[in-house]
């Protein structure tokens, strides 16, 4: 995984310096993956605190940068789920063949879910996350 952030984020990085001093390197803000569904989705999305976001989808990969207030709105939603406090898995109430499952890491906590299981913490987290991939790739 670690391996997959580093391919992906070649080339998202500012140009250096010039002054000598090497700027530090972006923070991992959120990692999102989606799998699963009636399309076989399998899709991950890494957001920067820069804004910078990287992802790989069925359909291919890319990049694309948040503006300010869509990183501000993300990173309220995120604050907003306390993800620190949910447990670590929310499995479906009931067996499905058609059903999503989530992964959020976030503030060095992971959270997965399934489709009907998800607290309702982390249901306006999902959407955010969503909107942003399908509103970008």
């Amino acid at each position: 995984m670690v391996f997959l952030v580093l391919i992906l984020t070649a080339g998202c990085s500012s140009p250096p310096d010039r002054s000598g001093e090497k700027p530090p390197p972006p923070e991992i803000l959120v990692d999102y993956q989606r799998t699963g569904g009636i399309a076989g989705l399998n899709d991950h999305m890494v957001v920067f605190d820069t804004g910078d976001v990287v992802y790989v989808r069925n359909t291919g990969s890319g990049t694309f940068t948040l503006a300010k207030s869509s990183l501000d709105e993300l990173g309220g939603v995120l604050e907003r789920a306390n993800i620190i406090y949910l447990a670590p898995d929310y499995p479906a109430e009931q067996p499905g063949a058609d059903y999503f499952s989530y992964s959020i890491t976030y503030d060095g906590k992971t959270v997965t879910a399934q489709t009907g299981g998800e607290p309702p913490e982390l249901v306006p987290v999902i959407m955010c996350l969503d909107s942003l991939l399908a509103g970008h790739s």
